[in-house]
């Protein structure tokens, strides 16, 4: 392997270590919001709430769940916008 194609090779792994430390990360912060969506969940199961008590817990819900999509998705994209699984 000529130097150049270790240096080559050597920045190509530098780039996909950044890439899955970046993708830990935001899968710390999608686990917290899931953790808090659960807790949402289980308050609204072991009070007995009002409908209107209900609406904004699942308001609540529902944008945990959006943001929890969008981080989701944006963190899969590498610098090349490639999409990894």
């Amino acid at each position: 392997m000529k130097m150049n194609e270790k240096e080559e090779l050597k920045n190509e792994l530098e780039q996909e270590l950044k890439w899955v430390q970046y993708r830990q990360k935001m899968l710390d912060i999608i686990e917290e919001k899931l953790l808090q969506m659960k807790h949402l969940i289980e308050e609204a199961k072991e009070n007995n709430l009002s409908s209107d008590e209900l609406d904004v817990l699942n308001d609540r819900i529902n944008k945990l769940a959006v943001q929890v999509k969008a981080i989701d998705s944006e963190s899969r994209k590498t610098e090349d916008e490639r999409i990894l699984e």
